[in-house]
């Protein structure tokens, strides 16, 4: 993730924080977000554990489906003395295969299978990619006809 990005996700979710509205989802590009260099980034409590993991599930995702998009949903900044980082549990999906389809690439893990998949059927929230240098661009925006919208989440 580079430090346009990580300055657009730093000032919404303190803004958010301070207004108290929680309302708003950030997604990022899968490859942005799953950086295993970048610390800034911590998915499913695996920052000391690595990444690779769940780029693999996504790969093999991609070479089926080589149209899909996969997006990460930040859930939160944690801030301490030492450091700061954004962390997540959720893969938003967009693809043609079917949900079944989708389950059993992610099942097929026997290390990292998630904790629920299914398909996205709430589009009420706000939603807004974070682009490659920092500009946010609303979900309505992002024109994904014909495919289904997956979460797939770890708890």
């Amino acid at each position: 993730m580079d430090n346009q990005q990580k300055g657009t996700i730093l000032t919404l979710l303190k803004v958010d924080e301070n207004n108290k509205n929680y309302t708003n989802n950030y997604w990022f590009s899968y490859k942005d977000f799953l950086d295993p260099t970048d610390d800034f980034t911590d998915f499913s409590c695996e920052q000391l554990e690595g990444k690779q993991g769940y780029i693999d599930l996504i790969e093999n995702l991609l070479s089926i489906d080589e149209n899909a998009k996969v997006f990460v949903q930040v859930y939160g900044l944690e801030e301490n003395t030492s450091e700061q980082f954004i962390y997540a549990d959720t893969l938003i999906i967009f693809s043609k295969l079917s949900l079944m389809e989708i389950k059993q690439i992610f099942n097929e893990s026997k290390d990292l299978f998630p904790s629920d998949i299914g398909e996205e059927t709430d589009f009420s929230q706000p939603t807004f990619l974070i682009g490659k240098n920092g500009e946010l661009i609303p979900s309505t925006k992002l024109s994904y006809n014909n495919y289904f919208r997956y979460y797939c989440w770890w708890d």
